[in-house]
């Protein structure tokens, strides 16, 4: 398996003591007018050395701002990158020839999810590539290799065994197959389904079960990855209403890659516009509908690689994210363009929107 570590490049900058915040980093030594050291290098700032330091009448400090260099220059990367868009392109063509046969082709989905396998790495800065690629014409082609790719990272995280990570790479690739045979018109509705509408939107996991129930010999770990992802811990989610205990662990982990990768795409005013902070808090409110462990090991995982990026907050203002809330993604420290520093952890009207990119 290709192992890619994130190139994170600490950049040295100068800051006013009024916008330091907690949690920043220093990049050298503070001293007192008497050549005493106030704070050494790396230490992590608090309100106390904050309040020091304005007793000490020092005006500015340097400090570490984390930048997360894009690693998409490396070849590996790359060769990922070409290989997902070729996966999209197979399970289009897949869908199509279901829609009208209602055959599926078991060799092209085994396929596709090896090569998924075989690219990806336990860095989700791959999956961070993937979602910096321009949008799909449709929507589903690529939430099913979306959802592929993540539910293979979970796993590897959890350290599932080599081919269970095939079979939920497969499993999350066909996850999605039942909705070959629904209406166009349900699948890229761009506002939320009428009742009715909804009903039969449902009926996609209970399809999809039947076409690739039709494979002989077809793993039965595969058809509960299918039928049972929207099933819900607490017994909410659907076609059975199944509870924790009888929910198949496949389906869990492809629960929460599903979720995740169906939040991104939340800014209705702001078309393609993505937002992993505001996902992955989405995804920790609600975690009690999903397995908790899977879904603190991803969230946790993701959170590693959200500092760098730049972004654009609920009052359009832009900045670049220098420390990351593990409790709250969307509320992190954020850099505007003007050296001012957000925490915005302290503002209940104010929060990242999306990625730039």
């Amino acid at each position: 398996m290709i192992t890619i570590k994130p190139q994170v490049t600490k950049k040295i900058i100068e800051q006013k003591i009024e916008y330091l915040v907690p949690g920043m980093e220093l990049a050298r030594d503070i001293y007192t007018d008497n050549g005493s050291i106030l704070a050494s290098e790396s230490t992590i700032i608090n309100k106390s050395l904050i309040n020091k330091l304005k007793n000490w009448d020092i005006d500015r400090v340097a400090i570490f701002a984390e930048i997360t260099d894009n690693p998409i220059i490396d070849p590996k990367i790359q060769q990922f990158l070409n290989s997902y868009n070729q996966s999209v392109t197979v399970v289009q063509q897949a869908f199509d020839n279901i829609r009208q046969s209602q055959e599926v082709p078991i060799e092209a989905f085994t396929q596709t999810a090896d090569e998924i396998v075989g690219n990806i790495s336990d860095n989700s800065n791959i999956i961070d590539q993937i979602y910096n690629l321009p949008n799909c014409d449709d929507y589903t082609f690529r939430h099913s290799v979306n959802v592929s790719a993540i539910a293979a990272l979970i796993a590897t995280w959890l350290k599932f065994p080599q081919e269970s990570i095939s079979a939920i790479a497969l499993a999350g690739l066909l996850h999605d197959v039942g909705k070959s045979q629904l209406p166009t018109e349900i699948l890229n509705k761009p506002y939320m389904l009428a009742p009715k509408e909804y009903e039969l939107y449902q009926t996609h996991t209970a399809i999809g079960y039947d076409l690739v129930n039709k494979i002989p010999n077809i793993a039965k770990s595969i058809l509960a990855g299918i039928i049972d992802h929207h099933e819900r811990e607490d017994g909410s989610g659907y076609p059975k209403q199944l509870r924790s205990d009888d929910i198949h662990p496949y389906a869990k982990i492809i629960a929460v890659a599903d979720m995740f990768d169906e939040s991104l795409t939340i800014n209705c005013d702001t078309p393609g516009a993505i937002s992993p902070y505001l996902s992955l808090d989405k995804m920790r409110n609600e975690l009690y509908l999903v397995d908790a462990k899977t879904c603190i090991t991803f969230t946790e995982n993701m959170m590693n690689f959200l500092s760098g990026n730049r972004v654009a907050l609920t009052n359009s203002q832009q900045g670049r994210v220098v420390f990351v809330n593990k409790d709250k993604p969307s509320h992190s420290i954020v850099q505007q363009d003007d050296g001012a520093v957000i925490d915005l952890s302290e503002t209940n009207d104010l929060c990242i929107h999306y990625i730039v990119k």
